[in-house]
Order: C-alpha cells, then structure tokens, then sequence
C-alpha cells in the first residue's frame, strides 16, 4: 500500500501548488491503470493463447512507455511527461479505432484527449490544438478507407459534440481555478493582517507590563508613550480599512504591497522604539515607508520627497520625526483640495537641522476645523517628543528643540514649516 501510494505521488514536492498536486497524482493514477491494464491483457491473452506477435510487441511498447512516464514524473519532468501521456493515449486510440477495434466505434474516445489537455496544461494553445487534432483523427481515417459502411458515420454533429463538451469543461474548470486563487488570496491576506495585529498587540502589552514592573527609566517610559501614538488603533484600522478596501475591489496587488508595508511599519517601530539612536539610513527608510502607507489615505493627490545632505555615518535618535510628520498630514494636509506637496529635509553642518515643510491649510484654518468638529487628535503626543528631546539635551548637553513657521503668501498661508534641531551620534 506504501508503494501504491509512493507512485501516486510520483512529482509531487513540498513546492507543488495545490494544483500541481492534483494533475500529479491524476496523470500518475491514469499512468498506473494503463499500466496494469496492458499487464492484465498481456497475461490473459497468453493464457488463453491468442497472443500475436504484433499484439504483444504492443502490449509491450506501452508497460515500457508508461513506466517511462512515471520516470518523467519521479524526475520531476512534469511537463513532458504529460504531454507524452496525451500523445500516448492518442495513438493508442488510433490503433484500436483503425486496427484493433475496427468497426466498432472506438473513435467517439477521442473525446477524452481535449478533457486531458484542460486538466494537464494552463496554455490556451495546447487545448485548441488536441481538440482540433482529436476533430480530424475522428472523421479523416474514414475518409480515406471505409471503416463503416453506413452513410451518416461521422455526422456534422459530431463536431458540435466535441466542442460543446471542451467548453463546458473549460468553463468549469476556469471558475474552479479562479476561485481557489481568490479564495487562497483571501486567507492569506486575513491571516497576515490577524497576524500582524495580534503579534502587535502582544508586544504591546509585553512592554506596558514590564513598565509598570519597573518605572526606574523615564526615557523608555517616553519612548514606549511615542511608540504607543504613533501604533494607536486609530491609525491601524483607518490603515486596515484602506487595505480592505483594495480588497473588496479586488485589486490583491495593491492591497498585497499595502499589507507587506504595513508589516514592515509595525516591525520597524517596534524594533526601533527599544534604542536610543538608529543610524540615519533606517530613519529614512522608515519615513519612506510611512509616507507609502499614508499616500493609500491621499491617493495621487499627495506626492512627497526625502532629501539628507551630508548625514552618512550618522545615528539619530528613533521615531523622533514620524510624529511631525503626521501632524502635518492630519492638520495641514488632509482638508485641502488639490495637489499636497510634503518635503522632508535632513541637512548636517555643524548641527543636525531636519525641515519639514507642507502645502497644507496652515495651522490657524485647521484649528477653526478641529474646533468645529469637537474633536481631537491623539495619532501623537508631541509633549513626550520636546520631553525625551530636553531628557536627551542634558544627557549629552546638545543644543535640540523644535519650532514651527506658518508660510503665507500675500496674506494667504500656503503651509507650514516645522525645523527640528535634532541630537546625534557619528559611528566613527
């Protein structure tokens, strides 16, 4: 029985698609009947003593060819090996049609090699050509000698049979399969964004347990409060929701990438928000993927640069920026019609000055909102941002701090400016 079934699995590895596995183990059973088919008649007929020459020498041909096929498939040739399997079954129905079984209509199995063809390959090509191929095996042989005598052998509705049973089979064979990608699709997406919701609040928790267990350290009291702000359910499932959306539409691409950042957001953040200072190139890596997460909010609308000047070899102190940065999204540019523009902008000199400048309604309109809607926003707290800053200042006595300037144009604001003289490490 172990045998049996190590045979029937001929070709199938741990890499194998699901439908892989299936046209595997279908071609190898098929492989397997028609061997032990040709076995069983060879011995019967030397039993019964009927076996000619001619029909051992086939008999034969196909043990050797069908064990050769399983071969194929115990190499992993999968492609060739089913295709000599449709070439095989097909000039054996042509032997039986016009020599074996002659006169008894064994042309009406050609059907079988166009059903093959749909379960074996996924190229178009390859289906019409067996139909075609099967269409003209079944009438020319008659043509050119008379199998029947009857007059209406081979009537034209034959040819309707033929195509009608392809297409039908092709119909269902293409729901069948569009729906196991959709599904498959589907439950990946939901266990990534489960797991990606449940490993964070794990996390979460994990590190408000061991504070409360220990409040001896003021800076990682207000560097788990940053983390917290910046990982709040709002901005998770506002993130979630748009992911879904894409979902519901369909377009698994775009929600696949989305997922993919949103991973990587919840990794870095939480990597990240245990150290003091990260090298500068993983800030702006960081950055670049937040902005990519906010840009499914705005869509095309929003566009945003990154610029550093001079900063190589530098470490800065971790998700001190990323609250800035979505003070400007959520106030400055979140109501304004038309195109929204943010610049981000690291320069060293004989400090570390970043610049953070948006497009937006400016501060004094967006307040006037916030009032009218009664709401607040809590995505971040800047106040634990000036405090681990001021921590920092008389850790290592640098001169850091922040400032904001409304832009205006002719009266009108056309934005805001945020520069933060931030502290930093060099590596060498």
């Amino acid at each position: 029985m172990n045998i049996l079934l190590q045979l029937v699995n001929l070709g199938v590895t741990e890499k194998s698609t699901s439908l892989e596995v299936k046209r595997s183990k279908v071609l190898n059973l098929c492989s397997l009947i028609s061997l032990f088919a040709a076995l069983f008649f060879l011995g019967l007929d030397f039993a019964i003593q009927q076996l000619t020459t001619s029909r051992m020498m086939i008999l034969i041909a196909e043990i050797v060819i069908f064990c050769g096929i399983l071969y194929l498939q115990k190499l992993e040739h999968l492609f060739m090996s089913r295709l000599a399997f449709i070439s095989v079954v097909m000039l054996i129905l042509f032997l039986h049609a016009n020599f074996t079984f002659r006169g008894f209509y064994a042309e009406y199995q050609y059907m079988v090699i166009p059903l093959f063809s749909l379960l074996f390959f996924d190229k178009k090509y390859l289906h019409y050509i067996s139909l075609v191929l099967s269409i003209i095996l079944f009438y020319l042989p008659n043509y050119l000698y008379p199998i029947y005598p009857e007059e209406y052998f081979g009537y034209t509705n034959v040819v309707f049979m033929f195509i009608g049973v392809f297409f039908i089979v092709n119909l269902f064979r293409n729901l069948n399969i569009k729906n196991e990608l959709a599904l498959k699709e589907n439950n990946e997406e939901l266990q990534k964004q489960n797991s990606i919701i449940e490993t964070q609040k794990l996390l979460l928790e994990k590190a408000y347990s061991e504070l409360e267990v220990s409040k001896k350290n003021e800076l990682a009291f207000l560097q788990l409060k940053s983390l917290k702000s910046q990982m709040n359910p709002h901005f998770i499932f506002n993130s979630l929701n748009s992911i879904q959306d894409l979902i519901l539409q369909q377009n698994t691409d775009a929600s696949y990438d989305y997922i993919v950042l949103f991973a990587q957001l919840v990794r870095n953040t939480l990597n990240y928000s245990n150290k003091d200072f990260i090298a500068i190139d993983k800030e702006l890596e960081f950055l670049e993927v937040y902005l990519q997460l906010e840009k499914l909010r705005f869509e095309d609308d929003f566009t945003f640069s990154i610029e550093h000047t001079n900063t190589e070899g530098l470490l800065v102190p971790s998700l001190i920026v990323q609250p800035f940065i979505e003070n400007a999204l959520i106030h400055g540019l979140l109501h304004k019609t038309g195109k929204k523009q943010l610049t981000i902008d690291f320069t060293f000199t004989d400090h570390l000055l970043c610049t953070i400048i948006d497009n937006g309604i400016g501060r004094k309109e967006s307040k006037k909102i916030q009032e009218r809607q009664g709401g607040h926003h809590e995505s971040f707290a800047l106040e634990a941002i000036q405090q681990r800053l001021e921590i920092i200042k008389e850790q290592y006595g640098t001169a850091v701090g922040y400032q904001v300037f409304d832009l205006y144009d002719n009266g009108h604001a056309t934005g805001t400016k945020v520069e933060i003289r931030m502290p930093f490490q060099k590596k060498y």
